[in-house]
């Protein structure tokens, strides 16, 4: 089993008006890390950060924040300002993503099987949660169908 850990924390930005449209969510994609940001009815947009533990842990004073900001999220910035980043980033205490990797998903006498997220797990705003358990559930019905529906053989043969 592996775990990957990343840091997770919320940014709640206000606006007077919508600065983004408003009924969509926004996603700022980058290499090891994303940004999510949801509106509210309030018209302030809840963001989420997602970024290596290591990354966030790094960025401890303000000008290795903005300077951080401006060289991957210099869009985001834009909508947010500077001062919004470093009065929200500093204080926040990042919590944690994992993604579990299992070697078996089947018990050792084909009595339990695990599927979908309980056998891999992973980040829910990648989007393929859903997409895994459907996959997940096509395998087993065609070693369901190979096994003439013997449930204890298909299990074991899932593996």
């Amino acid at each position: 089993m592996s775990l990957l850990v990343e840091s997770i924390f919320k940014i709640c930005l206000f606006f007077m008006q919508f600065a983004m449209p408003e009924n969509y969510l926004h996603i700022w994609p980058r290499h090891k890390f994303v940004i999510v940001a949801s509106p509210n009815q309030d018209k302030s947009f809840n963001a989420t950060f997602v970024l290596p533990m290591s990354i966030f842990n790094s960025l401890s004073k303000s000008e290795e924040i903005l300077q951080f900001f401006q060289q991957y999220f210099p869009d985001f910035l834009s909508f947010v300002g500077s001062d919004d980043i470093i009065r929200t980033f500093l204080p926040s205490k990042p919590n944690s993503l994992v993604t579990i990797k299992c070697s078996t998903y089947v018990s050792s006498i084909g009595d339990m099987l695990l599927m979908g997220d309980a056998a891999h797990s992973i980040a829910p705003f990648y989007g393929q949660g859903v997409n895994a358990a459907f996959e997940d559930c096509l395998v087993l019905f065609e070693t369901l169908k190979q096994t003439n529906f013997d449930i204890r053989k298909a299990f074991i043969a899932y593996k």
